[in-house]
């Protein structure tokens, strides 16, 4: 387990609290981090746990998972409603015209590292697409622990959703988020969906190359070609000054309105938790 970081939690929160209040949570192979609002959206615990190096399987980081789940209260508490998504990298989106739903294992032949697999799928009507992941089934099972009336759905929905919408009016949108040590990228054009991939990396040259390399493919000049960034980068992070020395213009995303963070408290920008303010929609 590498480290717990606490962005913000409300000395009101407890199990007492917790009926009138709603978990959302993010777990992923590398990191989890949760939001706990109440009914007026009003942000009362935002945290995070990393444990585990990007290509690490779930099977061998599960046991510190769950060590940090039974040492931490707010896991435990009777939220009114819990709602959660998954992360990891076993997925791929497929075309409407060529989806099956009976042949989910197909997408990942030869792709996968040996181990058990649950396969599940989600229609994305705005990108006439479904996005497909196989999920190692002691993260399903953890998952379906954590949040027992909850589909399995994956963090790139919400996130692509939020990418498009915010993308509208450019003629290309470069959009970068990142969590542990994993970088998801997308290209847009007026709102239509080029490219999407995750990357993990080590070192802020890793993350460097891979932002560039998509620039290249779309023959995008990074000079005249905005790059949107969220998650767990800051204006004087080593990261976002790697990117800025090659990038000119970088922008924040700013996150969707449906939570609220009292500003006097929070320790870090909205933009920090992106991916746990897209779920305002679950």
């Amino acid at each position: 387990m590498d480290k717990h970081i606490l962005e913000l939690k409300d000395a009101r929160l407890d199990a007492a609290l917790a009926p009138a209040c709603t978990l959302y949570g993010v777990l992923g192979t590398e990191s989890v981090a949760l939001l706990v609002a109440n009914s007026a959206g009003e942000v009362l615990d935002i945290e995070t746990w990393q444990y585990a190096k990007p290509n690490k399987s779930f099977a061998q980081t599960e046991q510190d998972l769950r060590r940090i789940i039974a040492q931490e209260p707010v896991f435990n508490w009777p939220f009114g409603q819990k709602h959660g998504v998954l992360f990891h990298p076993n997925i791929t989106l497929v075309p409407r015209r060529l989806f099956q739903h009976h042949a989910l294992p197909e997408y990942f032949k030869l792709l996968l590292k040996p181990a058990e697999y649950v396969y599940a799928y989600e229609e994305l009507p705005d990108f006439d697409a479904y996005l497909v992941q196989a999920i190692e089934r002691p993260q399903a099972r953890l998952f379906n622990e954590l949040f027992p009336q909850a589909r399995l759905r994956h963090q790139a929905v919400q996130l692509l959703h939020f990418i498009r919408a915010s993308a509208a009016a450019a003629d290309h949108t470069i959009f970068l988020h990142l969590r542990h040590q994993v970088a998801q990228l997308a290209v847009t054009e007026r709102q239509n969906l080029l490219f999407y991939n995750t990357f993990s990396f080590v070192t802020p040259a890793d993350l460097l190359y891979y932002t560039l390399l998509v620039y290249d493919q779309f023959k995008l000049n990074p000079a005249d070609t905005p790059l949107t960034v969220a998650g767990n980068v800051l204006r004087d992070s080593e990261l976002y000054r790697i990117l800025y020395r090659f990038v000119r213009e970088i922008r924040f995303a700013v996150p969707p309105s449906g939570f609220h963070l009292p500003l006097a408290s929070t320790p870090l920008p909205g933009h920090c938790h992106l991916e746990l303010f897209c779920l305002t929609n679950l």
